[in-house]
């Protein structure tokens, strides 16, 4: 049997928060499969994005508690890809920035180190 189902047909408000939570797997094959599949809803999911935007606020401010830096840059790889995933989107994320910024500002003068 074949359950392949579009990507634009898959319930968002389910599926991308469950990927952003992989976020915070280090592990192969799991750090892939959550990384691809955020990607590839991102990149597809167009209006149906900016209503979960409130679901992946925990699971990104997870990821950055875990204060390891391969996943903080894989974190802000996510971000960027979700800011200009569909309109709105980065204003969106405006009222949860007190979440997020302050774990970005321990690791903001680690650059370089």
């Amino acid at each position: 049997m074949d359950f392949q189902v579009e990507i634009e047909k898959l319930d968002y408000h389910h599926y991308l928060p469950l990927f952003f939570d992989g976020l915070c797997e280090m592990q192969f094959p799991y750090e892939f499969f959550a990384r691809q599949g955020i990607h590839d809803m991102l990149e597809h999911g167009g209006n149906k994005i900016l209503p979960v935007i409130p679901q992946l606020i925990i699971p990104i401010k997870n990821a950055l508690n875990l204060r390891n830096r391969q996943v903080i840059c894989i974190t802000l790889k996510v971000l960027q890809h979700l800011v200009v995933s569909a309109d709105m989107v980065g204003e969106a994320l405006v009222p949860y920035y007190r979440q997020i910024l302050p774990i970005l500002n321990i690791f903001k003068n680690k650059n370089g180190e």
